[in-house]
């Protein structure tokens, strides 16, 4: 990964931070995206101490698209390409929220932010010769359920429904992602990370939250496990699939739901138009 850059949002915790280490002692160029200053500084020294020539840190809270915007403006004025972008910042909540642009911030976070960077860093991706986008989704995705005039919770909530929904529209961006992308040099592709011990839901609360984190500390595999894949696909000489699915360093069939042509269409002009 020398003289690659990499790109990976939600940096700081979990999975985001293993998987940053190993591309830094692959010897990989470092973007780290977060919203905590003081976790975002740490991971940095750590990803240098581990062996990455270069570091650099972006403050920014991915459920504001305004904010998102301006990550993507610095990024192209900064850097002279992207190789590799992982969207993977992302948060299960059992409390709806509803942000200062009006979005409900599980949907702002998990979905939107992943379509909005990477519209905007496609002038970046395009200056490298192999990039890879690559997208953290989930197996819960096959428990989400599309249901149009409730994308955000505004008819009816549930903080697990949200999450499993996003994991869906996770799904369903990146497959409409690849079929417009055709034969780019570009490859897009989602994973699972499998039940992971990490920070995910960690501040929720109610039973829903404490059994999330009970399954969490009794079943999760480590976050070095975690972002194994997301790594792979990163590092690997043989491009990913467009439009693949991996979990295990494997390719898998996602849901009947998420190979919907009609539903990822439908959600591409949702996401653009709400803009």
């Amino acid at each position: 990964m020398h003289g690659k850059v990499c790109l990976i949002t939600g940096a700081t915790r979990g999975i985001g931070r293993a998987g940053a280490l190993e591309l830094a002692r692959a010897g990989a160029d470092l973007i780290l995206v977060g919203r905590d200053l003081g976790r975002l500084e740490d991971t940095a020294t750590a990803c240098r101490t581990a062996g990455a020539s270069r570091v650099t840190i972006h403050l920014t809270d991915l459920s504001s698209r305004k904010q998102v915007a301006e990550l993507a403006r610095t990024l192209i004025t900064t850097e002279p390409q992207v190789d590799v972008l992982w969207n993977n910042a992302g948060g299960y909540f059992t409390e709806r929220v509803v942000t200062a642009e009006g979005l409900e911030r599980t949907w702002a976070m998990n979905h939107l932010a992943y379509f909005d960077l990477t519209q905007a860093l496609f002038l970046l991706l395009e200056k490298s010769e192999d990039p890879r986008i690559i997208c953290t989704a989930s197996e819960a995705h096959r428990l989400g359920k599309l249901q149009w005039d409730n994308l955000q919770g505004e008819k009816k909530w549930n903080g697990w429904r949200s999450y499993c929904l996003t994991k869906l529209t996770n799904l369903l961006y990146v497959a409409e992602q690849a079929r417009r992308l055709g034969d780019s040099k570009i490859r897009i592709c989602a994973m699972h990370p499998g039940l992971v011990n990490s920070s995910l839901g960690d501040k929720n609360r109610g039973w829903a939250g404490i059994t999330f984190l009970w399954l969490k500390k009794w079943f999760g595999r480590s976050n070095e496990k975690g972002a194994d894949t997301a790594v792979w696909l990163a590092s690997r000489e043989k491009r990913p699939t467009q439009g693949g699915y991996y979990a295990n360093r494997k390719e898998k069939i996602p849901s009947p739901e998420a190979r919907n042509v009609e539903d990822a269409g439908q959600l591409w002009q949702v996401s653009r138009g709400s803009l």
